[in-house]
């Protein structure tokens, strides 16, 4: 099963490569490019794309047999996911449409804590056992869609007190 899933995940990614290939490269095409192409064409727009996580911190994948998941996670207004770390990494990205902003909260070694704003289109990646809490402090429900590298049998979230 694993196999046929990476195999499937290097098609996509070699037919990806060269179709960017194709449309001039890899950099995201302009709105106006998106607006002058032709219909039904194929349209790629890298989103993100990181090595660390928004602490500085290398990626770094745990052991054991790989498994990606995705989740959407809605924050109504005025929630909050409380302090948390992941044991994997994950990417994380802001619904470009029909979303609030997010606010990011990372607690540092010193106990200090530094936040960030996510704006909808927007993409971070979260690192591995980095504690944090995210908010909901708009007038709109916030959505955002969660990219977990993981392995099985690996929680996604491990609960602070």
């Amino acid at each position: 099963m694993l196999h046929r899933v990476l195999s499937s995940l290097a098609v996509c990614s070699i037919t990806a490569a060269a179709v960017c290939g194709c449309t001039g490269g890899s950099q995201p095409a302009s709105k106006a490019q998106k607006a002058a192409s032709a219909p039904g064409e194929v349209q790629i727009e890298e989103v993100f794309s990181g090595s660390e996580s928004l602490n500085g911190t290398p990626l770094q994948y745990p052991a054991g047999n790989p498994e990606l998941r995705l989740f959407r996670v809605e924050i109504p207004v005025g929630g909050k996911i409380p302090l948390h770390t992941h044991p994997a990494p994950m990417l994380v990205y802001v619904q470009g449409e029909n979303s609030g902003d997010l606010l990011n909260t990372r607690v540092q070694p010193d106990g200090s804590k530094v936040s960030s704003v996510f704006k909808p289109g927007e993409a971070f990646i979260e690192g591995m056992s980095e504690p944090h809490y995210v908010e909901n402090e708009g007038n709109q429900p916030t959505v955002v869609w969660v990219m977990v590298a993981s392995v099985e049998g690996l929680p996604t979230t491990e609960w602070m007190q």
